[in-house]
């Protein structure tokens, strides 16, 4: 066998390709939350409102954000084909 069939194909073998690093400075400053980085408070108000929609905390939290990224990317579409138009 020579060298070069020897060599071990990593992106072959997970299928995927190499992926591009984003720059630091393009970069959104983001802050992963989890239950105890969250103030107690916070937590209480959030069962309160799931309770009232009879749901667990993580289903209400999984829906609020759902919803809040639909806005965020309605916004941007729009945002975006505003652009598009006045470019034309």
């Amino acid at each position: 066998m020579d060298q070069k069939s020897k060599q071990i194909n990593f992106r072959a073998r997970a299928g995927q390709r190499a992926r591009t690093v984003t720059p630091l400075g393009k970069t959104p400053a983001v802050q992963m939350l989890t239950i105890s980085n969250v103030p107690s408070d916070i937590l209480e108000a959030i069962d309160e409102l799931a309770a009232r929609q009879d749901r667990s905390r993580s289903s209400f939290v999984r829906r609020e954000l759902q919803r809040i990224v639909a806005e965020y990317q309605a916004k941007a579409l729009a945002s975006r084909s505003a652009r598009n138009r006045n470019a034309a």
